[in-house]
C-alpha cells in the first residue's frame, strides 16, 4: 500500500477541489470545483464552476494526465460529482442551484476534423433554491437524490427528468445524502445536528415514476445515554453535572461551532446492510470523542458501532467490491458471510476499515493542508482523495491486499438482484443523436404546456428550450 500526492496544479493555485469521481469501467477521473477567470475589461477575477477530466495512468508515478475541462454548464463552484452505476452518465451539483446530467455523445466541435466521443449535457434539473452540497444515484441508475443549503432533500427521476418529491424537515443545511441500494430508504445528514431516515411508502415501491418517502426516524441522540445519580452531591457539583448531561443530551453529531465544513457525506454499504454517518461524537468520562456511527438497516435509528477518529470525520465511502472473510477473525465489526472495505476521511487523515475488524487496516495522517472533501474507490486497487487545499492524493493498493475478491455470482441472492438492473436506463436512438449533434444544441431549460386530448382531458407536455453552443468556447 502506497500513498502518492502528485505535484499538480489541479484547479488553479488557490482553488478548492470539492468533489472527485472515477468512472466505473474507464480510466477516467473527474474533479469538480472552481477556477479563476480573468475578465477582459477590468482584469478582475471571478470564480466559475469547472469540471476537469483526467486520464488515470497505469504504472506511472504521475498517476493522472490532464484530458480536458468542461467550463460551460455551471456558473459557480461545482460541489459534487457522481457517475451513474453503469457509467453512461454523471451528475454534477453546483452553487448555481443546478444539477446537470451529462452523457457521452459523438459530436463534432469547431476546430476538430472528425466527430469525437465527449461528455455533453443531457438534462438540467432545477428545483433547489440555494447551493447544492451533495447528491447520490440509486443502484439502478434511475433515481437521483440531492441535498443543499436550502435545507431540502429532493428526489429525482433521471429518465423522466422529473422532480418526484421534496423532503422537508431539516432546520439547517443538508450536507450529505445517501440512498439505500435496495431503494427502500434515504438518509440525509444536516448541520442541524440530526440525521433523517426517509422511508419509502409501501404503495409506491414498484412505481419509479412516483416514488414517495416519509420521515421515519430522526437520529439526534443516543436513546440509552448514561444517567448519573446527582442526589448525593452538593448543589455546585450538581449544577456542573447537569451542564455536562445537557451537553451529552444535545446530540451525537457535531454542531456548527465544533465543525464548520461544507460537507458531511455519509454512505450505504454496497449490499444495503448498514450505513455510516460522519461528523459524530461519543462521550466518555465527560469528554467527547470524534468519529463515525454505524447503523444496521434493521434498526436505522440506533447506532450499532462507533469508530473513533482524532479529528472530525467528514466523508464515508465504500469499496464496490466484496471479499472472502478471514476465518481467523473471532469478533468482526459486523458478522457477514463476506467482507467489505470502507474509508473514513477526516479533516486531515484517511482511515481504511473492513467489516472483519473494529480496528483500522491502515491510517494515513497529515495528507493535506486543508480538510478532505471527497473520496472515491477505483475497484480495490486505488483510492482517490480530494481536499480544500486544491490537491488530490492517491492510495495505491496491491492486488490481493484486502483478500480474494468474490464475483457477483458467488454472493447471496439478495445482493445479486442489485446488479441485474444497472442498465435499465435506455439509450437514445443513435440517429437522433447524430441529428442533434449537427445542430450543435444542448437542452438548458424546460417549459410546461397542457394540450387538450381527444377525450377532453389536458395532457402535460414538457417542451425543452434550447440554446446554441458557443463554438469558440469549445475549442
Amino acid at each position: 500500500m502506497k500513498l502518492v500526492i502528485p505535484n499538480i496544479i489541479w484547479h488553479g493555485e488557490k482553488e478548492r477541489i470539492m468533489s472527485i469521481a472515477i468512472h466505473p469501467t474507464q480510466n477516467l477521473l473527474l474533479t469538480g470545483g472552481s477556477d479563476s477567470k480573468t475578465a477582459e475589461k477590468d482584469s478582475t477575477y471571478e470564480d466559475i464552476g469547472v469540471i476537469k477530466m483526467w486520464t488515470i495512468l497505469e504504472n506511472s508515478t504521475k498517476m493522472v494526465e490532464f484530458a480536458g475541462a468542461i467550463n460551460s454548464g455551471h456558473e459557480q463552484t461545482v460541489n459534487c460529482l457522481k457517475f451513474s452505476p453503469n457509467g453512461k452518465y454523471f451528475a454534477s451539483g453546483s452553487d448555481d442551484y443546478k444539477i446537470i446530467i451529462w452523457s457521452q455523445q459523438v459530436r463534432q466541435v469547431f476546430g476538430q476534423s472528425e466527430p469525437r466521443l465527449q461528455w455533453w449535457p443531457l438534462s438540467i434539473l432545477t428545483g433547489h433554491c440555494k447551493e447544492i452540497y451533495d447528491l447520490q444515484w440509486s443502484k439502478n441508475g434511475e433515481i437521483l437524490v440531492s441535498g443543499g443549503l436550502d435545507k431540502y432533500v429532493i428526489v429525482w427521476n433521471v429518465k423522466k427528468q422529473k422532480q418526484l418529491q421534496t423532503l422537508d424537515g431539516h432546520t439547517s443545511y443538508v450536507q450529505g445524502v445517501t440512498i439505500d441500494p435496495r431503494l427502500k430508504s434515504i438518509v440525509s445528514l444536516s448541520q442541524d445536528r440530526t440525521a433523517r431516515v426517509w422511508k419509502l411508502t409501501k404503495a409506491q415501491r414498484k412505481n419509479l415514476n412516483n416514488l414517495q418517502f416519509y420521515s421515519q426516524h430522526v437520529v439526534r441522540k443516543l436513546e440509552n445515554s448514561q444517567k448519573v445519580d446527582v442526589q448525593q452531591i452538593n448543589s455546585q457539583d450538581q449544577q456542573q453535572q447537569q451542564q455536562i448531561e445537557e451537553k451529552k443530551q444535545n446530540g451525537i453529531f457535531l454542531g456548527e461551532t465544533s465543525l464548520f465544513t461544507f460537507v458531511r457525506r455519509p454512505d450505504w454499504s454496497p449490499d444495503g446492510s448498514f450505513y455510516i454517518l460522519p461528523a459524530a461524537e461519543f462521550w466518555v468520562d465527560n469528554k467527547p470523542i470524534m468519529g463515525a456511527y454505524g447503523f444496521l438497516r434493521q434498526s436505522p435509528q440506533v447506532p450499532c458501532f462507533f469508530l473513533p477518529t482524532n479529528t472530525p470525520a467528514l466523508v464515508i465511502r465504500f469499496c464496490p467490491k466484496y471479499f472472502t472473510r478471514n476465518p481467523d477473525i473471532q469478533q468482526p465489526l459486523i458478522d457477514l458471510p463476506y467482507k467489505m472495505i470502507f474509508a473514513i476521511g477526516t479533516v486531515d487523515s484517511l482511515l481504511l476499515y473492513s467489516t472483519d475488524s473494529p480496528t483500522p487496516l491502515a491510517i494515513f495522517g497529515n495528507l493535506h493542508y486543508a480538510s478532505i472533501t471527497d473520496i472515491c474507490f477505483r475497484g480495490s486497487n486505488l483510492i482517490a482523495v480530494s481536499s480544500c487545499d486544491g490537491f488530490c492524493s492517491f492510495v495505491q493498493i496491491e492486488e490481493g491486499y484486502f483478500g480474494q475478491e468474490l464475483p457477483v455470482e458467488q454472493l447471496p441472492e439478495y445482493i445479486r438482484v442489485l446488479y441485474n438492473n444497472n442498465d435499465k436506463i435506455e439509450e437514445e436512438d443513435v440517429s437522433k443523436k447524430n441529428e442533434e449533434s449537427k445542430k450543435q444544441e444542448i437542452v438548458t431549460e424546460q417549459r410546461v404546456e397542457y394540450k387538450d386530448t381527444q377525450d377532453g382531458k389536458k395532457k402535460k407536455m414538457i417542451i425543452p428550450k434550447t440554446l446554441q453552443i458557443d463554438q469558440q468556447a469549445q475549442k
